[in-house]
């Protein structure tokens, strides 16, 4: 088998990797301000583990990786995890989700391996405004791994925003025009209501249309087709005459389960069909107990089955312990 297909004909090429719940920021839209309980480490899964996970996902046809947390680069020795999977022939598409704080001192490692993306979450181009959504965060150590990333021309680089009304509704202008001169895309992302009874269920959120209407009133947007890749289910427009893109993932008020290609494996081994809803196979277990080539199929197979239709609407996970 080299192609996993679910029950709703969706084929499945992407999968999402949560390597930590470990995180040198605590973000309010991600973790609690009171702090998490960990997973002990001996749960958390090995490098080899990964890596085990990753070539058997490769032969059955998932070819797009995403390393995501917590923060991904804040786990010990994260560089042996870049390397096995830099050695792996099959993947064509490999990302990592960063907040951009150890970019300056992993860029030249992620650039070695052929790392082909960076998405780096930035949320406030404003010091304090910063300090307060990622409580405790540096704005200048992000903007700093940003012209690291810039200044080593690493391609297909985006900026993820999470909008939020009321917090930096008034920067997302500035945010967009951060493209008129430089190669990369802001991504806006609707804001999610995490572990709450809806996902609009706080006066934060705010529809992509609206976003989009905020940066129209100074500027001409330029619908593109999603041919960048990593795009996913992102709607790519650029202002006229610029160098870079904007896109806006619309989760939320526009979701796009119908075309959903993805699978998500958390940092404890469990295989998820849904960031939201569906069900999970504890993978981990599996590769504890002597597994064989068609163990690990199964629970692809059986994760892939497990996808709804469409998500609940609900936001009844915490995001670092699923990955984001």
């Amino acid at each position: 088998m080299n192609t996993i297909i679910d029950k709703y004909f969706r084929k499945i090429n992407r999968l999402r990797i949560s390597v930590t719940e470990l995180c040198n920021l605590r973000c309010v839209y991600c973790r609690p301000e009171d702090g998490i309980e960990l997973t002990p480490h001996k749960d958390i899964l090995t490098y080899e583990e990964i890596a085990t996970v990753v070539r058997h996902a490769v032969k059955l046809g998932i070819k797009s990786f995403r390393l995501t947390g917590g923060e991904p680069l804040y786990r010990r020795d994260i560089e042996r995890l870049l390397y096995l999977l830099g050695g792996i022939s099959g993947i064509e598409d490999m990302a990592i989700t960063t907040n951009g704080i150890y970019l300056k001192k992993f860029a030249n490692i992620l650039k070695e391996i052929g790392l082909f993306r960076l998405n780096i979450s930035l949320d406030s181009l404003n010091e304090s405004k910063f300090e307060m959504i990622t409580r405790g965060g540096k704005l200048q150590d992000i903007l700093e791994g940003i012209e690291e990333v810039l200044r080593m021309e690493f391609k297909n680089t985006k900026i993820n925003v999470v909008a939020m009304k009321g917090i930096n509704d008034d920067e997302f202008e500035d945010f967009a025009r951060l493209t008129l001169e430089r190669d990369f895309e802001v991504r806006f992302i609707e804001y999610m209501a995490m572990n709450k009874e809806s996902l609009v269920s706080e006066d934060k959120f705010i529809p992509t249309n609206d976003i989009i209407d905020i940066i129209e009133n100074n500027n001409e947007l330029i619908p593109l087709p999603p041919s960048r890749l990593g795009s996913g289910a992102a709607k790519i427009y650029k202002i006229k005459g610029a160098i870079g893109t904007l896109g806006f993932v619309s989760a939320v008020s526009q979701p796009f389960c119908n075309s959903c290609n993805r699978l998500r494996l958390t940092s404890d081994g469990k295989l998820r069909s849904c960031l939201l809803s569906g069900g999970e196979v504890d993978l981990k277990a599996i590769l504890r107990n002597n597994p064989t080539e068609e163990t690990i199929t199964d629970a692809f197979l059986c994760a892939a089955n497990l996808k709804p239709p469409v998500h609940s609407g609900k936001g009844h996970v915490i995001m670092h312990q699923v990955g984001g």
